[in-house]
């Protein structure tokens, strides 16, 4: 087995629960600006931001949408979906604000993910993020959630405006961290993102198919259902 020495994570729902972290904070989101009174029904209204929400990430994962625009539009279409006028997105813009503050304080993690940070960093191997999140709330997670003492650095998309799954953003992680292809491996939930993107890159791959989604294209180098295989790896 080839001798890794950098390990890369992605950070939402691989270590991070990202998923249960935003279940909460859209809730607050919600009671606290009080957007009952004008979506009063909060199961459609989450129901909707997911399915718009995830739609957008994906356009953003492939560049054909901007940061910007999906943070304010996950929320604009919410509003123009009830036919309430919102000048200028200025709601739009709070709701996101608001929630991305609420969400980088939340601190649940993916089962394991704690014991297997531990047991990378005994085994002596460089840890490093690589996420495609926004550089205004990634690093406040880590710090929230009691693990940022782990990573040597965090490598977000947004320090050159290019996400996974593109080569560009592996080449600058290896450039900046000074890591070679062929010793390093990428672990990430999002077989799109972080796996094809590993592997145009030539790194190596575990895939976390936390929610047995399967793949669909080529095969990863290896694939976990729950973090704790980790160790029967590495």
């Amino acid at each position: 087995m080839t001798h890794y020495k950098n390990i890369f994570i992605d950070l939402d729902d691989t270590i991070w629960d990202f998923t249960a972290n935003s279940h909460t904070s859209l809730d607050i989101m919600y009671r606290d600006l009080d957007i009952a009174a004008i979506y009063p029904d909060y199961e459609s209204f989450s129901r909707e931001y997911y399915s718009k929400n995830s739609e957008l990430w994906t356009l953003y994962h492939h560049g054909k949408i901007e940061k910007d625009y999906l943070i304010v539009e996950r929320y604009a279409h919410l509003l123009r979906s009830i036919g309430y006028n919102d000048p200028d997105n200025q709601l739009a813009d709070r709701m996101n604000t608001y929630y991305l503050d609420i969400l980088a304080q939340q601190t649940r993690l993916i089962p394991h993910a704690v014991d297997i940070l531990e047991y990378l960093n005994k085994k002596g191997y460089r840890l490093y993020i690589l996420s495609n999140g926004f550089i205004e709330v990634q690093q406040r997670k880590l710090q929230s959630a009691g693990i940022a003492h782990y990573f040597d650095r965090i490598v977000l998309s947004d320090e050159i405006g290019i996400t996974k799954p593109d080569k560009r953003l592996f080449d600058y992680a290896l450039e900046v961290t000074d890591s070679q292809p062929s010793n390093t491996l990428m672990i990430g939930d999002n077989y799109d993102a972080d796996i094809l993107g590993a592997m145009n890159a030539g790194w190596g791959q575990i895939y976390f198919d936390r929610n047995h989604k399967g793949i669909t294209a080529e095969k990863p180098q290896h694939t976990i259902h729950s973090l704790e295989e980790v160790c029967n790896i590495l």
